[in-house]
């Protein structure tokens, strides 16, 4: 328990280490005058499960490690909105060039897994799915999750399905796959 306790806090002190960057980041487009002409996009690749479910790591896909920050700042960015669409790094590439400027043809765009997040954040997308897979270190096999509002299911490969209902069940401790 103690050794649980010090890795969660080491985990938090180094979030908190990132987020005090981030301000001095800010902070400094802010003293250069630089922050309205600067946007700025943050995500990360994965989460931590930091000992839920018994598990450390980001070997699966509970949420502790698939559902992470995708926040976007800047001119013509809405300040304080949190809007639920499920976003994913492939999101990154249209967003980025939406942000330089760069407007491709619709037959382009078309063929792009992503979208803007400018586009997102003026127009949501309540019904966009979720999708995450994992192929890694820890993995006993394949795992891929997908997500649509308050329902995820979770494939790992050989093994039976999980559904969750995360609007009754944000822990994930009910796991419906197998109720017919």
């Amino acid at each position: 328990a103690e050794r649980r306790k010090v890795a969660i806090t080491a985990y938090h002190g180094m979030v908190s280490y990132l987020d005090h960057n981030i301000g001095l980041l800010l902070k400094e487009l802010e003293d250069t005058g630089l922050a309205g002409s600067t946007r700025v996009l943050y995500s990360s690749d994965h989460g931590e499960v930091l000992g839920n479910h018994g598990i450390w790591g980001k070997c699966c896909m509970y949420q502790e490690s698939v559902n992470v920050p995708m926040i976007l700042s800047g001119d013509g960015v809405p300040e304080g909105k949190v809007e639920p669409t499920e976003t994913s790094l492939v999101d990154a590439y249209p967003t980025i060039l939406n942000a330089v400027g760069v407007d491709l043809e619709p037959e382009e765009r078309r063929h792009l897994p992503g979208r803007s997040l400018f586009e997102l954040a003026v127009k949501p997308d309540p019904e966009r799915y979720g999708f995450s897979e994992y192929h890694a270190v820890g993995a006993l096999s394949g795992a891929f999750m997908i997500r649509r509002g308050r329902w995820k299911y979770v494939h790992y490969v050989g093994m039976p399905p999980q559904l969750f209902d995360l609007t009754n069940d944000p822990i994930e401790a009910k796991d419906l796959g197998q109720d017919p």
